[in-house]
């Protein structure tokens, strides 16, 4: 993957496997930037004493300090993006990342490519460049546009990338109804096709939704289907 960032970028990762090191120094050396590496957070947390890192790196699951304690430690100082890379998935983990100040989050295994887009999103949001957020809030639902899932008090619901695209739109106008045409570029883009067949589209994909997100389909009190549009109620459940 070619550097669209157009610079060398300083790069930190913590992480106590030797061959997670190995690797990853290797991914991202190839590409040009610079990889500085620990395997404990508080020799990290003295290298950030001594240089800026453009993006940081960080498992969670680490002796002496673990990754989240070292987030939280990080973000008393340094606003620099930071990258979970984990082999923990679990949706609450995932979630508290996210709070405690994670700007993205990646689960083991994953792929040179894979890595090195998150790596230059992070630094692009830097430089300036306006970001795709990595999660969207709304009142008790949280929404991972990176990993296509839906927290909801808890339970991680697991959406297609249309769906969390829709469901983003949504997110972004609480109780205001968005038309057929809204959502479709949400999820498809602006391209024409006759009305009937994007009605149909967007329908379907909120049906699907509605089988997901409401405790009866039947009866949906978040995700409302009217003659105008769609509405999403976050404060009905």
């Amino acid at each position: 993957m070619s550097n669209p960032t157009q610079r060398i970028l300083k790069i930190l990762l913590v992480d106590d496997d030797a061959d997670t090191r190995q690797m990853v120094t290797m991914m991202v050396e190839k590409a040009g930037h610079e990889v500085h590496t620990t395997a404990s957070g508080i020799d990290a947390l003295a290298l950030l004493t001594r240089k800026k890192m453009d993006v940081i790196l960080l498992d969670i699951l680490m002796p002496e300090m673990d990754g989240l304690s070292l987030l939280e430690t990080i973000r008393l100082t340094s606003e620099a993006p930071v990258l979970m890379l984990t082999a923990v998935s679990h949706a609450e983990i995932m979630q508290q990342a996210y709070v405690m100040g994670a700007d993205d989050y990646v689960v083991k295994p994953f792929t040179r490519e894979k890595l090195l887009d998150r790596i230059y999103r992070l630094a692009d949001r830097v430089a300036g460049a306006t970001p795709t957020p990595a999660a969207t809030w709304t009142s008790r639902y949280w929404l991972d546009t990176a990993n296509n899932i839906l927290v909801h008090n808890g339970t991680a619901i697991n959406l297609s990338s249309i769906e969390c695209q829709l469901l983003q739109k949504l997110m972004e106008s609480p109780y205001q109804e968005l038309t057929d045409s809204t959502l479709y570029e949400a999820g498809w883009g602006n391209g024409v096709v006759p009305s009937a067949v994007l009605e149909e589209r967007v329908l379907g994909t909120v049906k699907g939704m509605q089988v997901k997100l409401e405790e009866d389909p039947t009866e949906p009190k978040i995700l409302l289907i009217t003659p105008d549009g769609y509405t999403f109620n976050p404060e009905t459940s």
